[in-house]
This record gives C-alpha cells, sequence and structure tokens, in this order.
C-alpha cells in the first residue's frame, strides 16, 4: 500500500528544507516522549521528595550491621535501580554545596530539579508545536501541487472522457480527494518517522532500567504482546477501504446534484422541481453519513483495542512488581515508558487506516491521472506560421465507442471559404467540426491544414490559429474587458475597444453600470443572451485567427436578435476559412459552399443554389425550415 504513495511523497522535495525541519522537530519530541518523560519520572521526583538520601540513609544503616557488600544487596533489591541514581544526584548536591554553600544547598538543588520539568515540557511542547506546524505548511504545498496536476490533466484529457461524467463527482475528486491525499503525504510522512522513534526511545529507557535493575526486564517482555496489536489493525483496515470506497463515490454524487441543482435554478423553480431535488440531496446525504459512520466506526475501532492490549499487559506489569516488591515510584517511570510503546503502535495503527482510506482517494484521481490522452502532442511538433487556413480530409473515419459518427469522409476546403455544415440531428457535422482543432483525431485518415497533419503540430500552435463561436457563448465571472481579452492575451485596451466596436458590443457595453470593468456575473448571467453572444463575436475578432469555427452560433437567440448578430458574424467570417454549423438555415446564407451530412458521410456538395435545385435532403430540410 505504502509503494502506490510513493511518487507523491516525492511531492516534498520541494519542500523539503521545511519538512527536514518538521522531521527534526519530530525526532525531538518523539525523544523527549519516549525517554525523557520516564526519565524524569525516575529521576527527577526522588530528588524533590527527598527519596534518593533516604536511600543513601538506609544503606548507611545497614553498613554498620551487615557489611557494606550485603547492605548495598539490601538496598538494591528494596529499591531496584535507585541505588546508583542516589549516588549521582549526591555527586550533584557536592556541586550545589560548592557552589551555594551548604546552608542552602538543599534549597538550590530543589529549585533546579523543579525547574527541570517546565523545560522538559518546554522543550516537548516547542518541538511539538513546531513539527505540526512546519508539516501543515508543507502539507499546504503538496495539496497545491495535487490539485495543481489533476485541474492540468483535466485540461488536456479530451472532451470524450467528460462523457458520461458528472461534473460534481470530478469536482469532488478535485477538492475533496486531494485533501484525503494530503493528509495522508503529509500525516503518514510525519507519523511514519515520529511514532517508530517515539517506540524506540521508549524501548531504550525501558532497557536502560533493565539494565540497572533485572527486575525490570520483565516489562520488556511484555512487548511481546506487541504484534498482537497488528491483528485487529488488519481486519479493520479491509473493511474501511471497502466502506470508504462506497462513502467517497456517494460524496460524488451529492456534491453532482447540488452543482446540477445549482446550474439549473430557473428550471427547477419553473417547473416546480424544488421538492424532487431537495429529497435527492437528502437521500444523497443520508446515505453518506451512514456510510461515514462505518467508516469512523472502522477507523477509530483498532485504537481501543490496542488500549485493551496495553492493559492487559500493564495488569501483568502491575501483578510482577508487587511479587517483587517493587517501590511505587520505581514503577511508574517503567509503566509510563510501557505506555509510550503503546502509544505509538496506535498512532501507526492510525496511518495504517489513514493509508487504506487515502487507497480510496487515489484510486479516484489515478482515473483521472492516469486516463490516456487521445490526442497527444507530437515529440517533434511541426511549425506553423503564416496560416492560409486551407483544410484537407483524406479518409477521415471516427467514432464514438462502438458509435460511428464521420465514415470515409474526402474533401477539400480552400483557405478563405465559407463553407456550412448541415444535415439531420447526429449526421456528423459537429464531429467534422471538432476534428479540426483536435477535441479528437480520425481513427482513419488525416486532416491537413495548408498541407501539414495536425497530429505533427501541438495542440496549443494549432489551437492559436483557430476561432470557435460556440451555440451558447461561454463567459466567466470577469469583468467584460477580461472576458473579450481572453481571444487573445496581452492585447492592448485600444484593440479590446476594436473589436467591441466591430462587433457591434461597445454601444451597450458602456451603458453598463461600470462600463468594461462591469462583472458579467457567473456565466454571463448579468447579461441577455444576444449581449453575450456579442462579447462571445468580440473575443473572435479580437483572436484574428485565419480559420473560424460557427457552432449554431445564433441557434439560442431569438429572431430578432438572431437577424441583428448575423451581420457581425459575417463580417468576422470574411476573408477566412470558416465552418458554419447551422440547424438555422437563414445563417447559411453567406456561406460560398454548403455540405449536406447524412448518416457520418457527405452526400452533397454545392451551392445553396445547386442543392436547393438538385439534392433531395436539402430541400427537405430547408421545407422542414419555412415550416
Amino acid at each position: 500500500m505504502f509503494e502506490r504513495f510513493r511518487p507523491y511523497f516525492a511531492l516534498l522535495k520541494r519542500v523539503k528544507g521545511r519538512f527536514a525541519a518538521s522531521m527534526i522537530a519530530g525526532v525531538i519530541y518523539a525523544a523527549a516522549s519516549g525517554f525523557g518523560m520516564p526519565f524524569l519520572l525516575s529521576t527527577v521526583f526522588p530528588v524533590i521528595f527527598g527519596q534518593a538520601q533516604s536511600v543513601l540513609d538506609a544503606r548507611e544503616a545497614l553498613v554498620e550491621a551487615k557489611g557494606e557488600e550485603e547492605a548495598t544487596r539490601i538496598i538494591e533489591k528494596a529499591f531496584p535501580g535507585k541505588l546508583k541514581t542516589a549516588e549521582k544526584q549526591q555527586e550533584i548536591a557536592v556541586r550545589f554545596e560548592d557552589f551555594a554553600g551548604k546552608e542552602n544547598a538543599g534549597t538550590w538543588l530543589l529549585i533546579a530539579a523543579c525547574a527541570v520539568m517546565p523545560i522538559a515540557f518546554l522543550i516537548r511542547g516547542a518541538a511539538g508545536f513546531l513539527n505540526v506546524y512546519w508539516t501543515t505548511q508543507c502539507g499546504l504545498e503538496v495539496l497545491k501541487d495535487i490539485q495543481q496536476k489533476v485541474f492540468d490533466k483535466l485540461q488536456r484529457l479530451p472532451l470524450g472522457f467528460f462523457s458520461g461524467k458528472k461534473t460534481g463527482d470530478l469536482i469532488s475528486r478535485v477538492m475533496g480527494d486531494t485533501q484525503m491525499m494530503n493528509m495522508v503525504v503529509t500525516t503518514v510522512a510525519n507519523d511514519i518517522i515520529k511514532q517508530p522513534l517515539t517506540l524506540v526511545s521508549a524501548l531504550g529507557f525501558l532497557a536502560y532500567s533493565s539494565w540497572q535493575s533485572k527486575e525490570s526486564f520483565f516489562l520488556l517482555l511484555c512487548l511481546i504482546s506487541i504484534p498482537i496489536c497488528v491483528l485487529p489493525i488488519r481486519l479493520v483496515g479491509k473493511k474501511l477501504m471497502l466502506r470508504a470506497a462506497v462513502m467517497q463515490k456517494t460524496q460524488g454524487d451529492n456534491t453532482a446534484v447540488l452543482s446540477e441543482t445549482l446550474g439549473a435554478a430557473r428550471e427547477i423553480r419553473a417547473f416546480n422541481l424544488e421538492d424532487l431535488m431537495a429529497g435527492r440531496f437528502l437521500s444523497g446525504l443520508a446515505r453518506w453519513t451512514k456510510l461515514h459512520l462505518k467508516v469512523i466506526k472502522y477507523r477509530f475501532l483498532a485504537p481501543p483495542a490496542i488500549e485493551f492490549v496495553s492493559a492487559i499487559v500493564v495488569s501483568a506489569a502491575l501483578f510482577y512488581g508487587a511479587r517483587q516488591h517493587l517501590t511505587l515510584e520505581a514503577f511508574i517511570p517503567l509503566v509510563a515508558a510501557l505506555y509510550m510503546c503503546y502509544d505509538p503502535m496506535k498512532k501507526l495503527g492510525e496511518v495504517h487506516n489513514r493509508l487504506k482510506q487515502g487507497g480510496v482517494s487515489l484510486d479516484r484521481l489515478e482515473e483521472i491521472l492516469n486516463a490516456p490522452e487521445s490526442t497527444p502532442d507530437p515529440v517533434a511538433p511541426a511549425k506553423i506560421e503564416n496560416v492560409n487556413g486551407a483544410i484537407t480530409f483524406h479518409g477521415v473515419s471516427f467514432s464514438y465507442g462502438d458509435s460511428p459518427a464521420l465514415k470515409d469522409i474526402n474533401v477539400e476546403i480552400p483557405a478563405g471559404q465559407i463553407v456550412a455544415l448541415v444535415g439531420p440531428s447526429g449526421a456528423g457535422k459537429t464531429t467534422f467540426a471538432s476534428l479540426v482543432p483536435r477535441f479528437y483525431d480520425p481513427l482513419a485518415g488525416s486532416i491537413r491544414l495548408d498541407g501539414t497533419d495536425l497530429r505533427e503540430v501541438r495542440k496549443k500552435d494549432l489551437r492559436d490559429h483557430i476561432t470557435l463561436v460556440p451555440q451558447e457563448a461561454v463567459l466567466f465571472s470577469d469583468t467584460i474587458e477580461a472576458n473579450i481579452r481572453l481571444g487573445r492575451e496581452g492585447a492592448s485596451k485600444e484593440q479590446v475597444l476594436e473589436s467591441a466596436r466591430q462587433a457591434n458590443a461597445h454601444d451597450f457595453i458602456v451603458q453598463q453600470p461600470h462600463g468594461y470593468e462591469t462583472q458579467v456575473g457567473e456565466r454571463g448571467a448579468q447579461l441577455s443572451g444576444g449581449q453575450k453572444q456579442r462579447i462571445s463575436i468580440a473575443r473572435a475578432f479580437l483572436r484574428n485567427a485565419p480559420v473560424l469555427i460557427l457552432d449554431e452560433a445564433t441557434s439560442a437567440l431569438d429572431s430578432e436578435s438572431e437577424a441583428r448578430i448575423q451581420q457581425e458574424l459575417a463580417a468576422l467570417a470574411r476573408g477566412r476559412t470558416t465552418l458554419i454549423i447551422a440547424h438555422r438555415f437563414s445563417t447559411i446564407r453567406i456561406a460560398d459552399r454548403i455540405l449536406v451530412f447524412e448518416g457520418g458521410r457527405i452526400v452533397g456538395d454545392g451551392t445553396f443554389a445547386e442543392l436547393e435545385k438538385s439534392h433531395d435532403l436539402f430541400r427537405l430540410l430547408l421545407e422542414q425550415q419555412r415550416h
């Protein structure tokens, strides 16, 4: 499981300095927790409560009656591990006498012993804070990188990838699943170092205590229970992964319902669908809540199981300590160290569950990241400059899955010619036009621009020479000027104004509350359909590309608005190689040539007058328009 995340841990390289500092702070925290805390309990407390002197006094009293060797043996049995500590503390006390005099030595020693505790906790707390803060900082950088990586891949994927995909589910992956990946990469990278070091530090203290006192060795044997803790972790991890997969999918479905509802607010109110959509959303939330509780159940089931095992071990240690006549002050540091061994195991169990839950998010993200790019850029792209706009289709076939859309298309379109594409719905018109900017690549045959195969050209370079005016003008939540400038980055203010004048948009723009700085709202909600289309046409004028695609550019408008915009479209198409996809035949009067599509083939090719006179399907379509 850990291996799957390795490429994403590599993202930490960009913040390796801060992450290294975080790890150093984590090491200090681990050492202060695993070894430092039990050590303080075993060394500082006896000084504070005078137990060290009591041990020495007891031995001194026994020396006269039992002798040096026997007295030492009795004291070590009564106070395991305390005799050596007491002797060292006596040496420290002598130094304090040299420093402060015999009368004040005890007071200064007590002050020093009491001061050790807050200093130790300050070091531990500061290290813990810096570890968490710097790890979080690194995590936010990783989150940004992962989200950008997924977003960039979505921009490169072919349009076919989005067919059948819910927008809300994709949003959930970009925002929610990347958050989970961020927690896995940073939290796991942190705990995978800090928790084992805490465990090793605690083991180090137990080993140190066992070396000083053989009675403490039993506590090391208690650690054989650690492998038992692995069993609930593995069992819970499998259950967690299954529930998390369904939960993440449900979350994506809920986001999709929300996205659809917000995007169709007018239609929902018009058809009184508020209760229906509310019911769908509530049903989805109920499913997600139920699944989320199951994930929580399995995620937090392992820690109590580990604590239960720990309690059994501590109880066994208590029984043994009582039989060996260990004093409470000798036993407490050992139990603290033993706890410090099991606490990292509990944390590592959480890491294991994080990895399992993160694996589900990784599956959902890699469906995007590993999706094939069906229109890849060439390794050695051809340069296209001074494009005239001659387009040639040679033996082109294309299908969406098992459904053929174009079959053996052969056609030449000279530079500057205006060509209308007509035919019944599903005949292949939109697919034909979509192949020119390489939204798709043909499955057979080739398409050439001025003699160069489109697959030999970088998509960005190709699309710099193509302008698309869609059926529904797409405006982004920004100013009018910014939306026009999308046609050509870096265009001057005067060029933007000139493009707006060419599209007959300048007059209505200056009448807006803030003129060109007016915010258009989401998808241009503050403007009418005709105004949005004029801004879209102004954008096309600014781009000034030699190839123009008008994708039913007026079909969303009323007849009056369409009639006014026809003039701007005619001016825009003049001198450019233009493909007009039209259901309304009023828009093809400006065409030099008409291609008639049926069943994925071109079945008619000629002028309006020629086809009206000789082509049955064209006449049928024309007759339907008139009625």
